[in-house]
C-alpha cells in the first residue's frame, strides 16, 4: 500500500470524526480531536521517516566482507572453529571458547544495534510530534478547553487506522 492511500485513509477518518464532532458535539471536542490526531499523525510519520532513513543508510553502507562460503556459515555460524584446531584441545576448553565468542557477539551486537537505531528514534520529525503532544495538551488543559475523552479519541485514530490497514494488507 502507497504512502498516498494510507494519507487518504488517515483523512478521510479525520474528516469523518470532524463531522461527527460538529454534528453532535460542540467545537471543544472538535478541537481536541484535531489537536490529538495531528500530534499523534505527526508522531507516527517522525517514527516512520526516521527508521526509513535509518534502514537506507544502514543498506547503503553495507558492505559485504565475508570471504566464508555459504556451508561454512551454516555449519559455524559464529566463525568458532576457523583457526583453532579442535583436536588439540578439551572439550571444556572447547566449551569455554564457544561461551567466551557467544558473549562477545552479544555485547557487540547489541551496542551496535542500539547506536544504529539510536538516531532513528530520536528523528528531529518525531521529537517535533511529541513536542506538538505535549504543546497542544497544555495549551487545551491551561485554556480550559481539555476533554480527556475526546483527546484519547483523537489520539487513538491514528494506531487504530494503522492496525485496521494492516491487518487488511496482511490478509491480502
Amino acid at each position: 500500500m502507497k504512502i498516498r492511500e494510507l494519507l487518504k485513509i488517515f483523512l478521510t477518518i479525520d474528516f469523518v470524526s470532524s463531522i461527527v464532532a460538529i454534528l453532535f458535539f460542540d467545537l471543544t471536542i472538535l478541537l481536541n480531536i484535531q489537536i490529538a490526531f495531528f500530534s499523534s499523525f505527526l508522531i507516527v510519520i517522525g517514527s516512520y521517516v526516521g527508521f526509513r532513513n535509518n534502514i537506507v543508510k544502514q543498506s547503503e553502507t553495507f558492505i559485504n566482507t565475508n570471504d566464508r562460503d555459504t556451508i561454512d556459515e551454516i555449519d559455524d555460524k559464529f566463525d568458532l572453529y576457523g583457526e583453532i584446531n579442535e583436536s588439540e584441545l578439551s572439550d571444556d576448553e572447547i566449551r569455554q571458547i564457544i561461551k567466551d565468542e557467544k558473549d562477545k557477539i552479544k555485547i557487540k551486537d547489541s551496542i551496535t544495534n542500539t547506536m544504529k537505531s539510536f538516531k532513528a528514534t530520536t528523528s528531529v520529525y518525531r521529537i517535533a510530534g511529541y513536542l506538538v503532544l505535549v504543546g497542544g495538551f497544555f495549551y487545551l488543559n491551561n485554556n480550559h478547553l481539555l476533554n480527556p475523552i475526546a483527546y484519547l479519541c483523537g489520539f487513538l485514530i491514528v494506531p487504530i487506522m494503522a492496525l485496521t490497514v494492516n491487518l487488511k494488507y496482511i490478509k491480502s
